[in-house]
C-alpha cells in the first residue's frame, strides 16, 4: 500500500513538471511568433510610409489598419522585449540623452506627426531582431526539457514545494514581486533541486528494495 502511494505520488510529481515544462514552452514559442508577427507588420507598416514620404510635408502613407494594430499591441510587445527594448536615445541635432528609453513605444506615434526618422525604424527592427534570435536560443532549452523526465521531476516537486508561498501570496501577505523573486532566486532553486534529488532517489529505492527495509537501514543509518 506504501509502495504504491509512493508511486502515484512520484507520477503525480512527473505530471505536474511536464505541464509546467510544456507551458513554458508553449508560452516561448507565442511569444516568437508575436515578435515576428509584429515585426513582420511593422516593415510593412514603414515601408509604405517611406515609399510615399514627403520630406517638405512630412508625411507618407499612414496605412490605418496597420497603424491601429501596431499601436494596440505597442505595450505588449515592448513588455515582452524587457531590456532589448530600451537604449540610450540621442534626438537629432540636439545634445541630450535620454537613458532607458523605451524604443518601440516611442517610435510609432512619430509616424502619425511626421518625425519619425530612418534612425527610429531601424532600431526597432535591431531591438526585434536581438530579442527574437534571444528567444529562439532560449526555445531550444525548453524544447530539450520536453525530453528529460529529470527536468520533469525537479520543476513538479519545486512547484508542489511552492504552495506555502503561493496561499502567502493569495492572502495578501507577500506581493506578486516578493513570490517571483522567492521562485527565482538561486538559493531556492538550489535547496528545491537537491531536495527533489533526494527525494526522488529514496522513492526509488523503496519502491525497489520495499518500504520495511528502507526504513530498517534508516533507522541504522541513524544509529537507531
Amino acid at each position: 500500500m506504501i509502495t504504491t502511494l509512493i508511486i502515484l505520488g512520484i507520477l503525480t510529481v512527473f505530471i505536474i513538471g511536464f505541464v509546467q515544462v510544456y507551458d513554458r514552452h508553449s508560452r516561448v514559442v507565442k511569444k516568437i511568433d508575436f515578435a515576428g508577427e509584429y515585426r513582420n507588420k511593422f516593415i510593412e507598416f514603414a515601408n509604405k510610409y517611406f515609399q510615399t514620404y514627403d520630406r517638405y510635408g512630412r508625411s507618407g502613407n499612414l496605412d490605418r489598419e496597420l497603424y491601429v494594430w501596431l499601436t494596440m499591441n505597442v505595450s505588449k510587445i515592448q513588455s515582452d522585449l524587457g531590456t532589448f527594448g530600451v537604449m540610450d536615445y540621442i534626438a537629432p541635432f540636439q545634445t541630450y540623452r535620454v537613458s532607458n528609453h523605451p524604443i518601440i513605444i516611442n517610435t510609432i506615434p512619430k509616424f502619425r506627426n511626421g518625425s519619425v526618422k530612418h534612425f527610429d525604424t531601424n532600431s526597432v527592427d535591431d531591438c526585434l531582431l536581438r530579442y527574437i534570435g534571444y528567444i529562439e536560443e532560449y526555445s531550444k532549452d525548453t524544447q530539450k526539457n520536453l525530453k528529460n523526465p529529470i527536468v520533469w521531476f525537479r520543476e513538479g516537486f519545486r512547484e508542489i514545494l511552492s504552495i506555502p508561498i503561493f496561499i502567502l501570496n493569495w492572502f495578501g501577505i507577500i506581493s506578486n514581486r516578493t513570490l517571483n523573486s522567492i521562485k527565482d532566486s538561486f538559493i531556492y532553486k538550489a535547496i528545491s533541486g537537491l531536495i527533489a534529488l533526494v527525494t526522488l532517489v529514496s522513492g526509488v529505492v523503496t519502491i525497489i528494495v520495499g518500504y520495511d527495509q528502507t526504513l530498517e537501514f534508516v533507522k541504522r543509518l541513524l544509529g537507531k
